[in-house]
């Protein structure tokens, strides 16, 4: 039964144990679960939907892969780490990655990805499980690579996956990472993959990249932020390392950006930072992406990143 499915039908089951595995993932998906455990029938139906997928088997028969995925997506919110990542994520990752899922399918994904992340905040203010927006960010992040790879999206549709990207990044305030037990939430970093995936894209130009970068800036100088310890300041980075290599944003550009988010306010100076917490934690997010942009800027050959340096080293010789 498919989770559609299992929220029609599915309203009362008793279950002591379910041990589920599956071939779509690198290890086995198991999910065990006793009396005691509160499920839903869509918790129930994903799980099933993890032991009767072979992935492995559909990419090797080449097969449309349409209604399956749009059932799968439907697990993305699972508190199941398992069924969550290892499942749902890794399963639509490898068949849109595999170009089984048509575009009529895409097209689906992308209105219900986009409406799930737009959501973010009211799952936050009402102390949701935080786990459906980052992953629906995450595989937005493999659709809009489709259309990087072979346009299909009109101009319009991208336009709102910049705006969906950049508003999720720069307003994101559930913070978790990874948590012992219940696996990754990584709102920050899954929404810079979303923004990684446009940056690249060549139908995306200056506007855009002007939007981006701005979403960026604000997610790593934001007072609400605790000290990044995800790999968030890299993956952050990413998005403005590919618009600067593609020559959409100038150096003028990015040192006036860098001057912006290095800027102390509310504080009169970084001085007063060794006496606040919040402060102390947005400077150590500031140089940790200082120095990955910087490191990268100085290694490569690339002229256009060498655009970052100026605006790299100005941020970290400002900030304590």
């Amino acid at each position: 039964m498919t989770p559609r499915g299992a929220l029609r039908l599915l309203s009362c089951v008793g279950l002591l144990a379910v041990m589920v595995t599956t071939a779509c993932a690198a290890k086995p998906v198991t999910v065990e679960v006793d009396a005691g455990d509160q499920l839903t029938g869509l918790d129930l139906a994903c799980a099933g939907l993890a032991a009767e997928t072979d992935v492995d088997a559909i990419l090797a028969r080449g097969e449309p892969a349409g209604a399956l995925a749009l059932d799968i997506a439907d697990c993305l919110g699972r508190q199941d780490p398992h069924i969550r990542d290892d499942f749902a994520y890794t399963s639509l990752a490898r068949l849109l990655r595999a170009e089984l899922v048509p575009e009529e399918t895409r097209e689906q994904l992308l209105v219900s990805l986009s409406a799930s992340v737009d959501a973010h905040a009211i799952d936050t203010d009402n102390g949701g499980s935080g786990f459906l927006h980052p992953f629906a960010a995450l595989v937005l992040s493999e659709v809009a690579r489709t259309d990087r790879i072979a346009p299909w999206m009109t101009d319009d549709q991208r336009a709102d996956i910049v705006e969906t990207g950049a508003s999720y990044v720069e307003s994101v305030r559930d913070y978790r990472g990874f948590i012992d037990a219940e696996g990754w939430r990584h709102g920050v970093a899954h929404g810079s993959d979303l923004l990684l995936q446009l940056s690249l894209n060549p139908e995306i130009g200056e506007p855009e990249a002007m939007r981006i970068m701005a979403a960026v800036g604000r997610a790593i100088s934001a007072d609400e932020a605790p000290a990044f310890i995800f790999d968030e300041p890299r993956r952050l980075g990413r998005p403005i390392l590919y618009l600067t290599q593609r020559g959409l944003l100038s150096e003028e550009m990015l040192t006036s950006w860098f001057e912006a988010i290095s800027r102390p306010a509310p504080l009169a100076s970084w001085e007063g930072a060794f006496s606040s917490e919040s402060a102390l934690a947005r400077r150590h997010n500031l140089r940790a992406f200082g120095y990955a942009l910087l490191v990268t800027a100085t290694e490569s050959e690339d002229e256009n990143l060498k655009r970052l340096r100026p605006g790299a080293l100005q941020l970290l010789s400002t900030i304590p």
